[in-house]
């Protein structure tokens, strides 16, 4: 992630129904340690689901301020829903996206979607899973909400905590939480009860048994220790 932790602040969960989170993580900030990499991961985000000529009807789950939906929805092929649990994230996408009219903003939380089976072509959850209280319940929505041969576009922030290393201005000046983020697998000090990253096996077997099968991986960050993987997922049962 891109946090940017207050001295001695524990976080509760509640703050991801505020647009307060955008204070802590904003990748769009080129002061953020992970702006290139972020920006690499979005782009490959779009280049994927655009390399099929079709209409595509695309889900946007925790989509935030639309990073990604607003481009998706240039265009006019795509059928794009927004959703995110906090108003205010939305209201912040709503201010700016009143005449695109193939994007759809909804509240809703990813581990209950409000919408029927079979109704999207991809689902897409960028700098999401790490942040799910239940990530099963929210993976067998993904699966639900999908067509047949649906994809999941997923990434997960690496449990190795090696890649936070290489980015200083992340991990901050006190050594004491060097240690601390190590120490919880990168997640800084604060965080660690409603953040978790997951080791890459581990990553892939959480997809593999709701009934995707990875079909394409790509990583970001230190190649010695990627900080992300995403992986390209079609639905298979």
């Amino acid at each position: 992630m891109g946090y940017r932790p207050q001295k001695k602040t524990v976080f509760k969960r509640n703050i991801f129904l505020t647009d307060k989170y955008i204070q802590y993580f904003n990748p769009d900030d080129r002061q953020n340690p992970f702006f290139n990499i972020y920006n690499q991961k979005k782009q490959d985000t779009l280049d994927i689901i655009d390399s099929s000529v079709n209409s595509k009807t695309i889900l946007d789950v925790g989509g935030g301020m639309g990073r990604l939906s607003v481009a998706l929805a240039k265009s006019k092929r795509n059928e794009v829903f927004l959703t995110d649990i906090s108003i205010g994230m939305l209201r912040l996408v709503a201010n700016h996206t009143k005449r695109i009219n193939n994007l759809k903003i909804i509240k809703a939380d990813a581990h209950e979607l409000p919408f029927p089976d079979n109704k999207f072509d991809y689902v897409v959850g960028l700098d999401l899973l790490c942040h799910l209280e239940k990530p099963k319940n929210a993976l067998s929505e993904f699966h639900r909400v999908l067509t047949q041969q649906g994809m999941l576009i997923l990434d997960s922030t690496n449990s190795n905590p090696l890649w936070a290393l290489f980015y200083p201005r992340y991990l901050g000046k006190n050594p004491m939480n060097w240690l601390r983020t190590i120490r919880f697998h990168g997640v800084l000090p604060g965080w660690e009860t409603i953040v978790k990253h997951y080791p890459k096996k581990e990553f892939f077997s959480l997809l593999n048994d709701i009934g995707f099968r990875v079909i394409q991986n790509l990583s970001y960050g230190p190649a010695i220790c990627p900080k992300w993987h995403l992986a390209v997922s079609r639905k298979i049962n």
